[in-house]
């Protein structure tokens, strides 16, 4: 049986759980005061996408930390309720464990719901990510202008031949952070990884060249916000390094090799592409949903693009797959970050996340206006214990 029998589940009503933290401003990006290391616009609460779903089951562990990060940053998500799979859904798949199967029914549960909304873009995050408390005042609007400039180059003759006025132009921005939807189909926000060679050779120096970086499509810019190379994860320090990447910053270039969904974002049109192709690959070929993704972005003509290093990502933990499947091994990309994650006290590629607690309020919602106002708003990482000379 094809995965396509599993998700096409007739549900009566679809029952979403909505987390409202305030109502997205009017325009897509607000003027913000501009000062050294501050962005010149900063995002609304859907990060410029129609809007933000999260892939969670009901009971999930993880979702009471995300959501006071979600708070503290003032994200509006959209947390569709997940059906209760049973073994009959699952049966004919004994070749893919339990937890790789859910994980995939989840994923195209949420690209459905997202069907079914009048939403044109939307960004899926699973429950278990972490991000840097300067997303949304700093990260994503120079991540939006890179993917708008890279989509430019690519599709227009040049600049100021669009023959559209300036007003125009601001208004196509406001409505389309992005770029115009039918010009891209995934951009991953979240990652483990886009590697360029894949995991079949290691990261030693020469494992990659600048001329690499230079025969793809790609924008650099600066990003304060990024650790330094001693403090990114090995593999990524590696990569772009050897890239002739400079310290702090970041890339946003066509996909080459990306590994793990934790966060990315798709259009209307990608997403029904993702609902009725993967749903119908056979899993035995490709047993986890990111490979398939991986495998559509780079067989399937899907046009994918990856921010590097990753925006998002996964929180240490005991991974709900692994405990399904009875698998306590830990991914060699995980293994390879331990040390130093530990040490900085900060998730992998995350200047100044939410892992540590720090920015926990519980119920206290005077403690929470004051992290909004000071951690969410200003981007000041107001840690105690860290020593922020070892980050920039």
């Amino acid at each position: 049986m094809r995965l396509r029998l599993l998700s096409a589940l007739v549900i009566g009503a679809f029952v979403v759980y909505r987390l409202w933290l305030s109502p997205p401003p009017a325009p897509s990006w607000l003027p913000l005061p501009v000062g050294k290391g501050t962005a010149a616009y900063r995002t609304n609460s859907t990060l410029g996408f129609g809007r933000i779903y999260v892939v969670s089951k009901k009971d999930s562990p993880r979702r009471g930390g995300l959501l006071q990060a979600a708070n503290v940053t003032e994200l509006q998500l959209t947390i569709p309720v997940q059906p209760e799979w049973t073994d009959q859904d699952l049966r004919g798949h004994s070749d893919i464990g339990r937890g790789s199967l859910l994980a995939w029914l989840g994923h195209l549960h949420t690209l459905r719901e997202f069907l079914d909304s009048g939403a044109e873009t939307a960004l899926v995050l699973e429950d278990d990510v972490d991000w840097d408390i300067r997303l949304r005042s700093l990260q994503i609007p120079r991540v939006a202008t890179a993917v708008r400039t890279l989509l430019s180059s690519e599709s227009k003759p040049s600049v100021g031949s669009s023959g559209k006025t300036k007003s125009e132009e601001d208004d196509q921005v406001t409505r389309y952070p992005y770029g115009d939807p039918a010009l891209w189909d995934l951009l991953y926000l979240g990652h483990c990884g886009d590697y360029w060679h894949g995991m079949d050779i290691g990261f030693e120096d020469g494992h990659v060249k600048p001329d690499d970086l230079a025969g793809r499509p790609h924008v650099s810019f600066k990003d304060w916000s990024l650790p330094n190379f001693e403090n990114l994860h090995p593999w990524t320090a590696s990569l772009l390094r050897n890239l002739g990447v400079p310290v702090h910053t970041r890339l946003v270039h066509r996909s080459v090799f990306p590994l793990c969904t934790f966060a990315y974002a798709i259009t209307r049109e990608s997403a029904r592409r993702l609902v009725h192709e993967l749903a119908s690959l056979q899993p035995a070929e490709h047993k986890a949903f990111d490979i398939a993704i991986l495998i559509a972005c780079r067989n399937h003509g899907l046009r994918c693009w990856t921010v590097n290093p990753e925006l998002f990502h996964h929180l240490p933990g005991t991974s709900i797959i692994g405990v399904l499947e009875h698998n306590n091994s830990t991914p060699p990309v995980d293994a390879m970050g331990q040390e130093q994650m530990e040490t900085r006290g900060e998730t992998p590629n995350i200047g100044c996340g939410f892992w540590s607690g720090d920015f926990d309020f519980g119920e206290d919602m005077e403690r929470l206006e004051y992290l909004r106002q000071e951690v969410g708003r200003k981007g000041q990482c107001l840690k105690e214990w860290r020593d922020s000379s070892t980050e920039e």
